[in-house]
């Protein structure tokens, strides 16, 4: 009961005031209204880990979608450029990223504006522009969503990706993390948090140097590809460190 007693109360020490929540929605209203002069009637999305209701207060972000309609005629790099073109003009600083455009703030916060077309009237499934390869990429946001809602262990993904965060563990994408911890979860019960972390932090032991985990929006997408092996050995190292750990005070360096 104590080590379940800790990690409730890390949870509880992770979740955003109810004025930063609003402060995260007046700065999607603010770059919607921005981008709102663009034509073609896009729509906008949460998507991260606002939108999968996984974020932690030792750092997070904003993801914000914007899909036009299937039925738009413009190419996806003048979608993407014309994005980048109103932001660039409203904000001082603009990076542009693989598939989004950054806003970065202060303390490591950052908003990422990832546009895109839709493939259905449902707006379920978008091309995306990739910037490193001038390719499409073809994913799902609301898939990505409904796998995390609906495993029933955002509570296990958020203590993993504090983990990640105060051990300084190199996940690079944290949908690799959320899926790695869904997968070591298999079987475990839904009201064992420390057995639901520790499962996962075994998983991780034991399969991060061979995973080849695919996006479930498109199998053709890899979740894990750019991580390199010295990447992968520190990943196996920290995890293996947090199953030897005798309580959990060291695992999340608290």
């Amino acid at each position: 009961m104590a080590a379940e007693q800790y990690l409730s109360s890390l949870l509880s020490q992770q979740d955003l005031t109810v004025l930063e929540l609003n402060a995260l929605r007046g700065l999607r209203d603010q770059i919607q209204q921005q981008l709102s002069v663009l034509n073609g009637g896009p729509r906008f999305y949460y998507a991260g880990s606002y939108g999968k209701k996984t974020i932690i207060r030792q750092r997070y972000d904003l993801d914000i979608v914007m899909y036009w309609p299937n039925t738009a005629n413009y190419t996806l790099k003048d979608i993407y450029d014309a994005v980048g073109g109103v932001l660039r003009k409203k904000w001082e600083y603009v990076n542009s990223k693989t598939v989004s455009w950054e806003l970065p703030f202060q303390d490591g916060f950052h908003i990422d504006v990832v546009p895109g077309r839709a493939l259905d009237a449902q707006y379920r499934e978008a091309n995306l522009y990739r910037t490193d390869t001038g390719t499409t990429l073809k994913t799902s946001l609301k898939t990505h969503i409904e796998t995390v809602r609906n495993s029933g262990r955002r509570d296990a993904i958020r203590l993993m990706k504090l983990w990640r965060e105060r051990r300084q563990v190199p996940f690079k994408k944290s949908f690799l993390l959320e899926m790695m911890t869904i997968e070591g979860c298999r079987g475990v019960r839904l009201d064992d948090l420390e057995a639901q972390v520790q499962s996962a932090l075994i998983y991780i032991r034991d399969n991060i140097l061979t995973c080849s985990f695919k996006d479930p929006a498109n199998s053709n997408n890899s979740l894990s590809d750019d991580l390199n092996a010295t990447q992968r050995a520190a990943i196996r190292a920290a995890a293996a460190a947090a199953v030897q750990a005798t309580s959990w005070g060291p695992v999340f360096n608290s």
